[in-house]
């Protein structure tokens, strides 16, 4: 199993792999072994930004994959600040038709997705467990701290496959789960893909202003 690792923040690197997952977005993938798994594994950059979902990590330093939580349960993701204590806990769901709601014969309003519901519980599960170990050798051992400020994140379908309605339904469960303290956020692919978009916007700015900078010094030493 994965353990945490260093990373070092690389603007350049980050809205290149944003582009890599809007290009693999593209392509439609469905599987989440075969397909979702490997290629955010494959992007640590994108990984380690993504824990600033979590209000409690200013800038994240470490990643890790496949990551096990005491041999009792496996995150398909962590990234998070060893500095600050404040970890994002991932679990990447497939993107199938419905995977986050399902038609229901008699209903009107389709049901949750059994692999959502599925997912939602497996991050219960890993909360429960951090909890359970606060305060342990074994919690400072693996992410620096005795106690970490911890929130789940379940990642699932495409936006484009969910009813105006039923998105209602995803943005009200998201923004109101709470468990045992900490939120978990319930997302498609293609929300995240606007997530990263939008709070990439700021890194963008900078990147745009550091090559302006650099093209002035250059044609100051040219004049």
């Amino acid at each position: 199993m994965g353990l945490l690792r260093s990373v070092v923040p690389d603007r350049r690197v980050l809205l290149q792999e944003i582009e890599d997952f809007r290009a693999f977005l593209s392509g439609s993938p469905r599987a989440e072994r075969s397909e979702f798994l490997p290629f955010f594994a494959a992007h640590d950059q994108l990984c380690a930004y993504l824990a600033t979902i979590n209000g409690a990590v200013p800038q994240a330093d470490c990643v890790g994959h496949e990551f096990s939580l005491w041999g009792d349960f496996v995150c398909d993701m962590v990234s998070g600040s060893r500095q600050s204590a404040g970890f994002v806990f991932v679990e990447f769901e497939d993107a199938g038709r419905a995977s986050l709601f399902r038609q229901a014969s008699g209903r009107r309003v389709s049901r949750w997705g059994v692999r959502v519901e599925a997912g939602i519980s497996q991050v219960t599960d890993w909360l429960f467990r951090l909890d359970s170990a606060r305060n342990s050798n074994e919690m400072e051992r693996e992410f620096g701290h005795r106690q970490v400020r911890s929130l789940g994140l379940v990642v699932a379908g495409r936006r484009s496959e969910v009813s105006s309605y039923d998105q209602l339904r995803l943005n009200w469960r998201s923004e109101h789960t709470v468990v045992g303290g900490s939120k978990v956020v319930i997302m498609t692919y293609d929300d995240l893909l606007e997530w990263m978009d939008g709070r990439a916007s700021l890194v963008r700015t900078l990147d745009e202003e550091g090559r302006d900078q650099r093209s002035a010094r250059e044609a100051g030493r040219d004049g």
